[in-house]
This record gives structure tokens, C-alpha cells and sequence, in this order.
């Protein structure tokens, strides 16, 4: 592939053809747009966070945190310490808020999942920035509302999990690198300025969540577009040096031996309680050596044809002509390499889950908008059409999918995880392909039912027994017990036991358990999402 200019062009049919049909000048609607898709993501992402109590892994960032401040710093050492270093922040200023205000509280959970909601919202800009750099303000702008009303962005940004900031510091570091390389056809100087803000993003990211494949693949990225870049390419020494000081300044315990230790034995799988994850009704392995026997490659593949709506689905096919046909241009290629090279080692490794498809997602958008403005600049150049039909049918046709984006976030809030779009209502009508989608929804409910009528000295066995302990402790029932259903099962010699069975929890070694289990009892109680099943609660004794 021969080498392309370092910066992509600004091609006519994109940027030109569309701004003829705006008539406030092109610089304050792209401010607009701008402002107003942050404005609505921030909203969707802020509002009712705590509707879901908190999951599993959200438990291990409250303890990491009660860690952090007995000046402990390594737990949950698997994951680097940025994103919860911004949690501890963002709950000790809910806790000096709820004592000034106790009228207006901020949930818990809230305030753990804050610092996740707004670096989803802040994602908007940055993806506005590298679209404007890579392929212009019209896609920018197209890019920018699509990822503020993408439901499914929505719902991982509302969870407490590294992949929201992992997301964000990648894309910051591409606009500050693709930034450097416009700068640097005219002011090497400057170019390195931005080379080495690249480099400090990068350090982020690394410290959100340990996924070096990112910069592989954006290094190949380059090779593939820039293999002879002159003197307009990053200072090695100011470049890597930045992107190590932020690394270790943002996540200092990598420094700390028994961090390595850790991380060894986490990934090694020693710390796995139990196995096995449930999709689309049959359990699999989800060991990294099996890879790629695990969960079925379609998996990613499944997700994105049922759960993305269908009109950017549909935007997104033009876009993928345009990928096809410009296959040279920079941003071009960077949406190809980008595709191919997270959605395929993502499909081929065993372990697969929902919040693992953010990137994913923020590619489709990209695709879709290159679609949604290739689509409208084609439409605006059909000379056989008169000009006011040209511009009605253009209209007609962004006003459909703003309306469509609109009413999929209207229907999925405030439960994202659960939105399919009709072809994924149509082949799973009961939305159980993916029981992740739940993520601990009902425990904290099914705990407060529980401890209002639960004998004295009971016992709950759950497959979430830190999310069921902690729930415990603010129900004020000391005499409860609380046991794991994998690893322990149920105890006969108990006075009375309540069992919470999720099927986000189903595993090789509770599956024949609960399966007897509701073969031999209807449950005391079953809590629901819209008619869905989430958890349910057996009481066995007395």
C-alpha cells in the first residue's frame, strides 16, 4: 500500500456540499453541535445511576477504596489505580455533600459510577475532535450525537469498570497524535508538543486498564499510513518518557513487587471462585488457554446485529462503501485497521463480555457517521432533483435517524443493558442471550426482602455474596450469614436458608444445584426488569 499525506484531505463532496444547506455560519453550528451532543450525553448518562445496585466487580472498587484510605493500596491490584483513585474522589465528596445536604443524598452507587458517566460524556468531544481531524466537522458532528444516544455506550459508561476510561484516553491520544501530525507539516516544534501530549495520553490509558494492544494497533495504524514521515514524527525519549511518568504517577503500586505477584496469579486464574459463563442458553469455558474455544466467536458479532439500533446499522453500511472506496485516506485506514484488529483478537479469546465491545461501538459510530454525511452529500449532489427536494429528502432522512436514536434511548432508560433493537427482539424475545445485561440487578432488592422477614440467624447463599454482604450491612442484620452458592452450596444444618439465583451467575459448579433447585420449588419471590426475569429467591426451611 503506497504511503498517504500526513494530513488526510478535506474532501469537497463531505465538508463543502453539506454546509450549502446551512444557513448559520459553519463554525457556530459545529460549536452547537458540539455543545449540545455533550449536553445530552452528560444528562443520559448522570440521571437515575442509581437504578441498578451494585454488581460484583463494583463491590471490589468499594473495598479497594476503604483500602485506599487506610493508606493500603493493593487491592484489586488487577486493574491499575486511575479510575479508582477518581472513585475515592467522587465518594468522599458524596459523603461531604450528604452531610450538608441530607435532604438531597447521593446514592452510594451513584456517586461510585459519577466519575464513569462523565468520561462517557467527555468521550463525546474527543470523538468529535479525531472525527473533525481524520474526516471533517459534518462527521464530527454526525459522530459526536450518535455516540451521546448510543444505548449501548450508555449503559457500559454507567458502570464502575475500566473500559469508559480506557476508551477515553485512547481516543485523546489519537486526537493529540493526529493533531501533532497536521501541526507538523508546517511547525515541527509544535507537532512535538502534541506528540508528547499523545504520549501522556497513552500513559493514562495504560493506567485506566492494562491493554497495551491498543498502542500495537495504532502503531501499526501508522506503519500502514506513514511509513516515511520524515522529520515529522515523535521524539522518542519526550514521547515515551511522557507516556511512562503519567503511567507510573496515575498508578504508583505498579512499582510495588507484590502488585506483579498479584496480576501473575490473577491472570494465571488462581483467583477464580468459580467457572463458566452463560450465552444464549449453554455455559462455556472462559479459560485464556482454551482461547479460542470459549464462548462462540459470534459472540461480539451477535451483540452488535441485535443491540445496536437498527438505523445506524443501516447508516453504517454507506460508511463501509466509503471505507472500501477510500481506502487510502488516513482515517480511512484507521477505521479498517481499528475494525479488524480489536473485533477479531476480541471474537478469538475465550472470556468474552458486553463492556469488552466499548471500542467496538465507538467504531460503528464513526462508520455510521461517515455513512449518515457520504449519504446526505450524495443526496445533494443529484442534479436530477431539484434543489428544495435535494435538501428535503436530506432532511427527511437525518430527521428519521435522530428520531430513531431519540426513541431507543427514550424506551432503554433508565435499563440500557437491556436494549435489543427489533431484530434482536425478534430472535430473542425473552432477551436471554445475554444475561450480563442484568449486571446484579435484584440483589440489593432481593436483600432488603429478605432481611425484613428473614429468621434469626439465616443464612443467604448467592453467587454475588460480596454485593449480598455488603447490602446486608446496611440492612443493620448483624445475625445474618452470608455463603457462596459455587462455592459452598447449600447447607442443610441451616435453620433456614434463602438462595438468590441469577443466570448472569449460572456456572459449571452451581448450574446442576440450581437446576434442581427450581425443579423442586417455585421461588418466594422473583424481581424483574420489565416483565424479565432478574433474580429470583428461593427460602428453604421453616
Amino acid at each position: 500500500m503506497p504511503a498517504v499525506s500526513i494530513a488526510s484531505p478535506q474532501p469537497t463532496t463531505w465538508n463543502e456540499a453539506p454546509r450549502a444547506a446551512i444557513t448559520v455560519p459553519w463554525a457556530t453550528a459545529r460549536a452547537a453541535v458540539l455543545i449540545g451532543s455533550l449536553l445530552i450525553a452528560a444528562v443520559v448518562r448522570v440521571g437515575a445511576l442509581d437504578t441498578f445496585g451494585f454488581s460484583e466487580d463494583e463491590i471490589n472498587k468499594v473495598q479497594a477504596i476503604a483500602e485506599y484510605r487506610s493508606g493500603h493500596f493493593g487491592a484489586n491490584a488487577e486493574h491499575p489505580m486511575l479510575m479508582k483513585l477518581a472513585m475515592w474522589a467522587s465518594v468522599d465528596a458524596a459523603a461531604a455533600w450528604n452531610r450538608i445536604a441530607p435532604d438531597q443524598a447521593i446514592a452510594p452507587e451513584t456517586a461510585l459510577r459519577l466519575p464513569n458517566a462523565l468520561a462517557g460524556a467527555a468521550i463525546t468531544a474527543v470523538l468529535f475532535g479525531v472525527a473533525d481531524l481524520l474526516f471533517g466537522g459534518a462527521v464530527a458532528g454526525a459522530a459526536a450525537i450518535l455516540w451521546a444516544l448510543d444505548v449501548n455506550a450508555i449503559a457500559i459508561n454507567r458502570i464502575g469498570k475500566e473500559d469508559t476510561f480506557l476508551l477515553l484516553f485512547f481516543l485523546l491520544a489519537v486526537f493529540c497524535y493526529e493533531r501533532a501530525k497536521r501541526e507538523g507539516t508546517h511547525d515541527l516544534a509544535r507537532a512535538q508538543r502534541w506528540y508528547t501530549l499523545s504520549g501522556a495520553a497513552f500513559g493514562l490509558m495504560l493506567a485506566s486498564k492494562y491493554m497495551p494492544q491498543y498502542l500495537g494497533v495504532y502503531a501499526l495504524f501508522n506503519l500502514l499510513t506513514d511509513r516515511n514521515p520524515g522529520p515529522n514524527r515523535p521524539d522518542r525519549l519526550r514521547h515515551y518518557g511522557a507516556m511512562a511518568l503519567t503511567f507510573v504517577a496515575s498508578n504508583l503500586i505498579v512499582l510495588d513487587p507484590a502488585t506483579w505477584h498479584y496480576m501473575s496469579s490473577y491472570v494465571a486464574g488462581d483467583m477464580l471462585a468459580h467457572h463458566g459463563y452463560l450465552y444464549n442458553g449453554a455455559l462455556y469455558v472462559t479459560n485464556v488457554p482454551v482461547s479460542p474455544l470459549g464462548v462462540p466467536l459470534t459472540f461480539y458479532l451477535r451483540l452488535l446485529a441485535t443491540k445496536v439500533p437498527l438505523v445506524v446499522l443501516a447508516a453504517a453500511v454507506p460508511g463501509v462503501i466509503e471505507i472500501v472506496r477510500r481506502r487510502e485516506e488516513r482515517g480511512f485506514v484507521l477505521l479498517r485497521v481499528f475494525a479488524v484488529f480489536v473485533i477479531v483478537p476480541y471474537s478469538l479469546m475465550a472470556a468474552k463480555f458486553l463492556r469488552y465491545s466499548l471500542p467496538m461501538l465507538a467504531t460503528v459510530d464513526l462508520i455510521a457517521a461517515v455513512g449518515i454525511v457520504s449519504g446526505v452529500a450524495w443526496l445533494l449532489r443529484k442534479q436530477w432533483l431539484s434543489i428544495a427536494t435535494r435538501r428535503a429528502t436530506a432532511a427527511a432522512a437525518v430527521a428519521v435517524i435522530a428520531v430513531a436514536l431519540v426513541r431507543a434511548q427514550h424506551d432503554a432508560a433508565p435499563y440500557y443493558p437491556l436494549f435489543h433493537n427489533a431484530l434482536g427482539a425478534r430472535l430473542d424475545g425473552r432477551h436471554t442471550a445475554f444475561p450480563e445485561e442484568t449486571y446484579d440487578y435484584g440483589v440489593r432488592e432481593a436483600v432488603a426482602d429478605i432481611a425484613a422477614v428473614a429468621a434469626p440467624d439465616a443464612v443467604i447463599v448467592s453467587d454475588a455474596p460480596a454485593v449480598v454482604a455488603h447490602y446486608v450491612a446496611a440492612q443493620a442484620r448483624t445475625d445474618l450469614q452470608v455463603r457462596s452458592l459455587s462455592g459452598r452450596g447449600i447447607d442443610p444444618r441451616a435453620p433456614e436458608s434463602w438462595v438468590i439465583v441469577q443466570d448472569e451467575h449460572i456456572t459449571f459448579e452451581n448450574a446442576s444445584l440450581v437446576s434442581q433447585l427450581r425443579a423442586a420449588a417455585r421461588p418466594w419471590r422473583q424481581i424483574e426488569i420489565d416483565d424479565r426475569p432478574a433474580a429470583q429467591i428461593f427460602r428453604i426451611g421453616k
